[in-house]
C-alpha cells in the first residue's frame, strides 16, 4: 500500500504575493470595527489574521473585545473588500514563481496530498488562491478562522485531509512548507517536518539558522522541491 504524504503550504510569501493588500485589509477593519487601523504598522508575516487585528488595535491604543459575530462579519468584509480591490485593479494577487508548476506536479503524483495551513481567514485564503489560479490543486486545510494560534492549525488540517482521503496519515509523513520561523514552530510543535523558502520577509540565511528540515531559496526548481518533499 502506497504511503501518502501530506504537504501543507502556507499562502502569503510561500505560494502567493499580494500587492497593495493593506488597502482592502484596512478597509475591512474600518467597516467592521470602525477603527482606522493600518496593517502596515505591524509585522503580519507568520501570524494569524485575528492576532494581526489585535496587534493593529494595540498599535492604535484601542481596547476592543471582539465576539464571534464580529469575527464572522470581519471575515465577510475581508472577502468582499479583497474581491472588489482585485476587480478594480487596486490590489493584485499573483502566484510566486514556481508555485503553480510545483502544485501541478504534486497533483499528478498519487503519493502526495496538498493542502494549506495559513493564518488567513478561510474567506480570504479562498480569494487569494482562486485569484492566483492555485485553488484547484489544494484541498481544504486550516485557517486563522479555525484558531488564532498557528500551532493549532496543522492538526486541524491533517484531520480534514484524512476525512477527505479516508486514510490515516502518520505525523512524520506531514510536511509544512512556509517562509517564516513561525511555520517551523508550528511544524515542530506538531511533530511534523518543515521546508522553509526564502521568498518572504526572511532571507534564506536567517531561515537556515532556525534549522528547518530543508531550506530553499524559492520554489522555482520543481525537481529539487519534489525531491525534498519525497525524501524528508
Amino acid at each position: 500500500m502506497l504511503m501518502k504524504r501530506l504537504i501543507f503550504f502556507d499562502i502569503d510569501g510561500t505560494l502567493t504575493r499580494t500587492q497593495n493588500g493593506y488597502l482592502p485589509f484596512n478597509e475591512a477593519v474600518f467597516k467592521t470595527f470602525g477603527i482606522n487601523g493600518d496593517i502596515r504598522s505591524v509585522i503580519p508575516d507568520g501570524n494569524t489574521d485575528p492576532r494581526i487585528v489585535e496587534d493593529i488595535f494595540a498599535q492604535a491604543s484601542v481596547t476592543l473585545a471582539i465576539d464571534e459575530g464580529q469575527w464572522a462579519e470581519f471575515s465577510l468584509n475581508l472577502r468582499d473588500c479583497y474581491s472588489n480591490a482585485v476587480q478594480q485593479g487596486s490590489t493584485a494577487i499573483r502566484a510566486l514563481p514556481g508555485a503553480a508548476a510545483l502544485l501541478r506536479q504534486l497533483s499528478e503524483e498519487e503519493k502526495f496530498i496538498c493542502s494549506v495551513v495559513t493564518g488567513n481567514l478561510e474567506s480570504m485564503a479562498t480569494v487569494k488562491l482562486q485569484t492566483a489560479g492555485l485553488s484547484s490543486y489544494l484541498c481544504r486545510g486550516a485557517y486563522g478562522s479555525d484558531s488564532p494560534r498557528r500551532p493549532d492549525l496543522p492538526l486541524i488540517a491533517k484531520q480534514r485531509c484524512e476525512q477527505l482521503s479516508q486514510e490515516s496519515i502518520a505525523l512524520n509523513q506531514c510536511i509544512i512548507v512556509g517562509d517564516t520561523p513561525r511555520d517551523l514552530e508550528a511544524a515542530r510543535q506538531n511533530h511534523m517536518k518543515c521546508v522553509l523558502v526564502g521568498t518572504g520577509r526572511y532571507p534564506v540565511e536567517e531561515l537556515m539558522y532556525a534549522e528547518p528540515d530543508r531550506c530553499l531559496a524559492d520554489l522555482c526548481d520543481t525537481a529539487e522541491v519534489m525531491k525534498a518533499l519525497a525524501t524528508l
